[in-house]
């Protein structure tokens, strides 16, 4: 339907028509579309003229209604009521043009008066026909009273609002009220102390009950309307305990040093410190640090180590473990294995001891019930990606970038998952059920997997490739031996490499070896083969090392717990050759060593002592003097480019090969590392490969992995 729109002018006395010549400018509104009638009259806003407008309403079905006359902060509310009379919607319905403070009492010339009034008044009519309707309603007023600024004026505001009997809420981005005055020396004009005028204000404000102190605080977001405004306001972190009373004890001994803002720099102060002594709340406030610990910077994966710490010290477990899940999935098996890179930084170790961040780790972790943790919603993508082995870079990526919304598929050799985290690391240092709750806390994300399958030998990238697979990760390990070089190491049987010896412990299919066991080597895996041996029932078990105690890369918590159970270690020793009786171990040929010139590696090398070898009597020999990646794929796929090292050849930055679609990590790269390595591998592959798949730049990924 069309409009009816009723125009009328008013002459305002002689407020409007001693400039603008009202008669014309009604008969030029009768011409404009829509306009059913148009008058001038001498008082609209009189009771004559507001009933004209409601007869009209009636007689001539007017849908909308223009008054031309003076302001609408006088008159606008008078012909609302006139319209809402007559059955008018008064929002939708009706519009008001000032043509007196607009037009005539700022314009000099009857012509040029009457033109504007011809253009502002055709305005209002194309406008008042886009109006929507509107309905009154009636809200409730909340009562509270939000004050920014704690200085004089907002405290002395909140504290008249608080006496009246209603709540003050007092914001104040400082750590105290008070504002600047207590910064000058004297008040003017009575040239009072400004410290002596302002503090008993802001003890006022500390004490009224129906004042609530909001110091350290910033306004984010204000939403709403008169009478009922939501405010969003964020508390920034004092890094002290709620319970502080101020005394003063912790800035006595703080020892870090800040300039003083309050003094305008012209003092230093503690990072922890509270801005006066009569600061209002007197509790204390700790300088944030905005550059990371030394212990995030000495993870190879930055974990977040302060803020789970001080989630677990507030008994916020749950919190502590999605926090650290943020950068480590596999949280409680790191608790355990990490070599804690983070301890040895710890600044805590400067006054008595490093802050134990492994064992809280792994204390955090086994409070919490991963499978009861909520899951992430997931925005599903359509690209697969395909992650070949499932040790912790393996599973660092697919569990990241199924985050991400991929669909990732694990494909394991083994038939279990964890790849050297379930077959190298024995069962005492590292619990079974613990790792397979963190690994069905990843698939649960929805991650396909297929065990048993061998790259090269069940499938090659090229299959891969067809299934839709557009980026592939190879997490494959470091599974394969290094072989002694020595005599007798290929004729006798009882001689098991460390790697094969472990993953048969694990997978309990392996018994006993021997009654003697003679173990080569001192890493990790050597201890770990050693201590799984004497829990399978052998009577002696012997470490022969080459180089001193002090230059085993083996843990040091390791090696004294081989030595407590039994294990017997023969440091400075090298290995010659192996004996054998009727086709069996019988005998570990040695030598004494001594420490020479440092070698390649920076260490000191052993050298021979002449005369000096001897022989350990035995039936097991069980090497474990370094491992590589197994490359028994390449057999078959010859495109990735590797090292003499049988490791992947990748872009350090962002993990890719040679093969814009292949990425690598962990051990597959680097050798044998560590887990929390592996991770950190895991997570610069997760950055390029959504890169690679997303066509963007794959070197703007994060930084270049670094081993130890």
């Amino acid at each position: 339907m069309s409009e009816r729109i009723g125009f009328y002018i008013c002459h305002c006395g002689i407020n409007i028509a001693y400039r603008v010549r009202v008669q014309e400018v009604a008969e030029y509104v009768a011409t404009l579309p829509n306009v059913a009638i148009s008058r001038d009259y001498l008082f609209m806003c009189a009771d004559p003229g507001q009933e004209l407008i409601e007869n009209d309403i009636r007689d001539y079905n007017l849908t909308r209604v223009v008054v031309s006359s003076c302001s609408p902060r006088m008159h606008e509310k008078t012909f609302r009521a006139a319209c809402q009379r007559a059955g008018l919607n008064p929002y939708r319905a009706f519009h008001m043009v000032n043509v007196r403070e607009h037009v005539s009492w700022v314009t000099e010339d009857e012509d040029e008066a009457t033109k504007k009034a011809k253009s502002l008044i055709g305005a209002g009519i194309l406008r008042v026909a886009h109006q929507y309707g509107l309905t009154p309603a009636t809200f409730p007023v909340c009562t509270n009273t939000l004050v920014v600024g704690g200085g004089i004026a907002g405290m002395q505001a909140s504290l008249d609002i608080a006496k009246a009997g209603f709540k003050a809420y007092l914001v104040e981005r400082q750590p105290t009220v008070g504002g600047h005055m207590l910064q000058y020396d004297k008040t003017f004009p009575t040239l009072d102390c400004s410290a002596c005028i302002g503090t008993p204000k802001m003890v006022s404000v500390g004490q009224e009950p129906n004042i609530e102190l909001l110091s350290y605080s910033e306004v984010e977001d204000v939403s709403g309307f008169v009478g009922n405004f939501k405010v969003k306001v964020r508390r920034k972190s004092r890094y002290v305990e709620d319970n502080c009373t101020g005394c003063g004890e912790c800035e006595k001994v703080c020892p870090v040093d800040y300039p003083n803002e309050w003094d305008v720099g012209t003092k230093m102060r503690k990072a922890i410190y509270r801005p006066f002594a009569q600061a209002v709340p007197i509790t204390y406030c700790i300088e944030p640090k905005y550059d990371r610990g030394p212990c995030v910077q000495t993870c190879p994966a930055g974990t977040n180590v302060q803020g789970y710490v001080a989630l677990i010290k507030s008994g916020k477990y749950q919190e502590a473990v999605k926090l650290i899940m943020e950068k480590l999935p596999l949280p409680g098996t790191l608790g355990r294995v990490c070599p804690a890179p983070c301890e040895e930084t710890c600044r805590r170790a400067e006054v008595d001891s490093a802050v134990a961040i492994r064992d809280l780790k792994r204390f955090a972790a086994d409070q919490v019930d991963l499978s009861k943790l909520p899951l992430p919603e997931i925005e599903d993508l359509e690209e697969k990606v395909a992650v070949i082995g499932s040790g912790p870079a393996g599973l660092t990526v697919a569990y990241y970038l199924r985050l991400q919304g991929y669909q990732v598929t694990i494909f394991e050799a083994l038939p279990v998952l964890g790849g050297m985290l379930r077959v190298g690391i024995p069962d005492y240092r590292l619990p079974p059920e613990v790792l397979d709750q963190e690994i069905q806390n990843i698939l649960r994300l929805g991650i396909e997997t297929e065990t048993g399958k061998r790259l090269g030998f069940d499938f090659t990238l090229e299959d891969l490739r067809e299934q839709g697979f557009k980026a592939i990760f190879f997490g494959i390990g470091a599974h394969h031996s290094l072989k002694l070089g020595i005599r007798g190491e290929e004729d006798f049987e009882g001689v098991v490499d460390a790697v094969d010896f472990l993953r048969e412990v694990n997978l309990g299919e392996r018994e006993r070896p021997g009654n003697r066991v003679v173990v080569i080597g001192g890493g990790n895996v050597a201890i770990d083969a050693a201590r799984a041996a004497l829990r399978l029932g052998c009577e002696q078990v012997d470490i022969v090392y080459r180089r001193s105690r002090e230059q085993m890369p083996a843990y040091p918590e390791e090696i004294e717990g081989a030595l407590a159970e039994g294990v017997n270690i023969h440091y400075l020793t090298a290995p010659m050759g192996i004996q054998g009786e009727s086709g069996r171990v019988s005998g570990f040929e040695c030598i004494r060593t001594e420490l020479g010139p440092p070698d390649e590696s920076g260490r000191r090398r052993p050298v021979p002592v002449e005369g000096s070898e001897f022989v350990i009597e035995c039936d097991a020999v069980i090497p474990a003097i370094g491992q590589q990646p197994d490359v028994g794929w390449a057999v078959e796929s010859t495109e990735v480019e590797i090292t003499r090292r049988n490791t992947l050849v990748v872009n350090p930055h962002t993990m890719q090969t040679n093969i814009p679609d292949v990425f690598g990590g962990g051990d597959a790269v680097s050798g044998p590392a560590t887990v929390i390595e592996a991770v950190a591998a895991g997570h610069t592959a997760v950055e390029a490969i959504h890169r690679y798949i997303s066509g963007e730049d794959v070197e703007a990924s994060v930084g270049e992995v670094a081993y130890r």
